[in-house]
């Protein structure tokens, strides 16, 4: 009996020894906010973090501030910082504070709980398999300070028989590296195919897997590769296919297309569909009814099934990046962002689904806004807007149930949103900024945003609509939405100066009467030029011709085309047409100061041989093909309907394609513009009478100001507008009155003083009335004895030793010179 009773004690130390101190059992520890968290094990054990949990969830647990009102606020890192603080050590020390984890609960008492385990040390790194963006890898256990290859191997089609990744043994196993298995001809080739594949629900889980590793190579990706890797992905998520393989994959390739050049972005108008994407393969991830959450450098994702009386508190997320640094050329800032889910959403719910207990909900949170490339400003900003930017993450939260969109929520149950303050520039300061050039004192804003597309229906664009700051301290910027969807904050640069939205309207107004009565003036004077034979056979009428024809064609295609913004197609068209016509304007008054110039210096009275007929071919010609090519060659976010106006926006095709032809030729009108002024106002006045002298006077005056008007001069105003100085104001408002009323300047010139239309005029009136006839050739009369009036008797100078007698017409005629041998 006494051997047995021995033997049992003996059996029990060994179960002591075995199971007590640094035993393999699950324990929890809990510290308190502020607090350390202290584990250790025994007997060379060391510690293993099955859960972890920095937030709060239980009222009665380290009671404090707010602590009494039911919460559900986790940090999403606990688990990750614990565990990379404690795991396969002996004994670790966690400190329970905001600065570790974020703060999940604003002004809530928080605190630490962590389930642990002693474990027995295992290998270095034992074997092990793992996905990379749903890329299975598998790694045979190895050894401290070695690197590992991969069990799986490049693919055929690249031509390279590498394994597909490493992945080195430290500590522990460090994070797998990708082999890039294709050179950048065939990675732009397998792209391709892959944008030709049909993708369906046999091969979509291969398709998708190749699709994240050959966009994984950012650094050979080209902008027709970005094209077909958006193709391709839109193939992959139309399948509709729910497995986490697949959504790995989809995220991984929103990862990847996030490290690309921000120029390439920028240029890629369909970029703002991996946003899209990304959500909607969020939503079909609901359908597996477990939770889903993939973390990588540039974008977390988290599908969450949320009890529904967890919705009656708020319910916080925290992005995953929480403190990560985010580079800003020579700034470098630890941004965080989270997002408060109200209960009021629950009231929506349940009008929807009565019978589910739990809410589909997906957070997304982006490292930055490099998916998000607005067409144009944000939705409603004000004209002295220079720029805007971003510099926060976008944090995004939607509730994935068909056919419903939380919007509309009342002011005291809305979406908050909390954000890092930019620290590169600082909110409200006044400071000189230097902008093309030219100095001009700016305004800093922080605004509260939201991402507002729709798949290129109308401009893509941040809005504050629905949106609003609140109060808050100096570290965060702290936002209020009535709906869900992605948000950011919005830095705006203004000029100090700007221009009132009262003025601009009266802008609008002059530029809409000015633009009104070209089109009347310069139909009557096409009308005039057809119909009247004794103006038609003039060599210079033709040229009036096709100006006035340009000017008219430019003020209509104006006038119906700039608002058309909502209609991506009739935009460009109108676009198109603008472009053409207005740089045909230009064209044809080149033109015009070449028939001046030969007239004045070269003394050519008659007609030019074949001018009309190579200005024709030129001034149409040329315009013709240049609006071609920029509207098949440009694709670019310049020049697609995405802002509020339809023309070229910022960018090449405006830059290189408009402006810089159009400033050549009025430099050139320039030249000829001082030549011939210069040449007109330069001979003495031959007068001594008073009246004739300042008749003289008044008629030079008139002379420069039709060259003014047929040169185009008014395009001087529009680009001393583009600098910013004290004076852009008034540049801006002597361009856009005279660029509008150009066209019925030259209907005063060319047909309300031009005596032969006049006499056409009263020579028809008189036909129909005879009481009219006196009064019309009183009329004539007066206007002949006016003309002789300002006639003078021809003055002989001498020009390369010939003399001509100079006549200046003020009734819209060119100068002539009859040259006398």
């Amino acid at each position: 009996m006494e051997g047995r009773l021995q033997r049992l004690v003996r059996l029990s130390l060994v179960i002591i020894l075995v199971t007590g101190p640094g035993c393999s059992s699950q324990e929890t520890k809990i510290a308190c906010e502020d607090a350390n968290l202290d584990l250790s094990c025994e007997n060379e054990r060391v510690l293993k973090i099955h859960e972890a949990a920095y937030g709060r969830t239980d009222t009665t647990i380290c009671p404090g501030p707010n602590s009494e009102e039911p919460r559900n606020c986790t940090a999403t890192n606990s688990l990750s910082k614990v565990q990379e603080e404690c795991d396969n050590k002996p004994s670790c020390s966690v400190p329970a504070t905001n600065n570790m984890f974020g703060d999940p609960c604003k002004n809530v008492y928080k605190y630490l709980e962590v389930v642990y385990s002693c474990e027995p040390p295992s290998p270095s790194c034992p074997a092990d398999v793992t996905h990379i963006s749903g890329i299975k890898l598998t790694f045979p256990a190895s050894e401290t300070g070695d690197t590992a290859n991969s069990i799986e191997s490049c693919p055929e089609e690249s031509g390279q028989s590498n394994s597909l990744a490493t992945r080195y043994c430290g500590e522990s196993w460090e994070e797998p590296v990708l082999i890039q298995c294709y050179d950048e001809e065939s990675l732009d080739t397998q792209l391709e195919e892959l944008a030709q594949t049909n993708v369906t629900d046999e091969n979509v889980a291969e398709v998708a897997g190749m699709l994240v590793l050959t966009s994984s190579q950012t650094g050979d990706i080209s902008p027709e590769g970005l094209d077909n890797i958006i193709t391709t992905l839109d193939s992959v998520v139309a399948v509709e296919d729910p497995s986490e393989e697949v959504t790995d994959s989809v995220v991984g390739v929103a990862n990847n297309v996030m490290a690309l050049d921000g120029t390439m972005l920028a240029d890629t108008p369909d970029v703002n569909e991996v946003v899209s994407l990304l959500e909607t393969q969020l939503g079909i991830v609901q359908q597996l009814d477990q939770n889903y959450t993939e973390i990588l450098p540039n974008v977390g994702t988290s599908a969450l099934h949320i009890e529904r009386s967890a919705l009656t508190a708020p319910v916080e997320y925290n992005d995953p990046f929480m403190g990560a640094p985010v580079s800003n050329e020579e700034n470098v800032t630890a941004a965080w962002s989270s997002i408060s889910l109200p209960p009021s959403i629950l009231d929506i719910v349940v009008t929807v689904d009565p019978n589910s207990s739990t809410v589909p909900v997906s957070f997304i949170t982006y490292l930055d806004a490099g998916l998000f490339q607005p067409g144009s400003q944000s939705e409603g900003a004000p004209s002295n807007v220079i720029s805007e930017y971003t510099e926060s993450q976008v944090i995004a939260a939607n509730v994935d149930i068909e056919n419903l969109k939380i919007k509309d929520l009342p002011s005291n149950s809305s979406v908050i949103t909390r954000f890092s303050k930019p620290v590169s520039v600082e909110e409200g300061n006044s400071t000189n900024t230097t902008i093309e050039g030219n100095s001009t004192n700016t305004t800093i804003e922080f605004l509260c945003v939201f991402w507002s597309y729709n798949g290129g229906e109308s401009p893509a664009r941040w809005s504050q609509d629905g949106c609003r700051r609140l109060p808050s301290d100096g570290d965060e910027v702290v936002c209020s939405c009535d709906h869900l969807t992605s948000f950011t904050v919005l830095i705006r640069v203004s000029d100090d100066h700007p221009i009132s939205e009262r003025f601009q309207l009266a802008l609008d107004i002059i530029t809409m009467i000015g633009c009104v009565l070209s089109i009347i003036g310069l139909s009557f004077c096409v009308v005039a030029m057809l119909l009247i034979r004794s103006v038609r056979k003039k060599q210079q009428t033709h040229l009036h011709f096709n100006l006035c024809l340009a000017l008219l064609g430019f003020y209509l295609s104006f006038l119906l085309g700039v608002d058309q913004f909502d209609q991506s197609v009739l935009c460009r068209v109108m676009t198109s047409l603008i472009y053409f016509f207005c740089l045909s304007s230009v064209a044809w008054m080149a033109v015009e100061g070449f028939y001046i110039y030969m007239l004045i210096w070269k003394y050519k009275q008659s007609s030019i041989t074949h001018l009309v007929a190579v200005a024709v071919l030129l001034a149409w010609g040329l315009p013709l093909v240049g609006a071609i090519l920029v509207y098949v060659l440009d694709q670019s976010h310049d020049y697609v309907a995405e802002a509020d106006y339809c023309f070229l926006h910022p960018g090449p095709a405006l830059y290189y394609g408009f402006l810089l032809e159009v400033f050549v030729l009025f430099l050139y009108n320039f030249v000829i513009f001082i030549l011939v002024t210069y040449r007109v106002n330069s001979r003495k006045i031959r007068f001594s009478n008073k009246k004739d002298k300042r008749q003289e006077m008044v008629t030079r005056i008139k002379s420069t100001f039709l060259f003014w008007v047929i040169l185009g001069m008014a395009w001087l105003f529009g680009f001393l507008a583009t600098f910013h100085s004290p004076l852009t104001l008034a540049f801006q408002v002597l361009f856009c009155i005279c660029l509008s009323l150009q066209g019925f300047f030259m209907f005063y010139m060319l047909f309300v003083q031009n005596p032969e239309i006049k006499k056409e005029i009263k020579s028809a009136t008189s036909k129909y009335s005879s009481s009219n006839s006196s009064s019309g050739g009183a009329v004539d009369n007066a206007y002949t004895s006016r003309a002789q009036s300002v006639s003078h008797t021809p003055k002989e100078s001498t020009v390369d030793n010939a003399t001509y007698d100079m006549e200046v017409n003020p009734v819209g005629e060119h100068i002539y010179y009859n040259v006398n041998g």
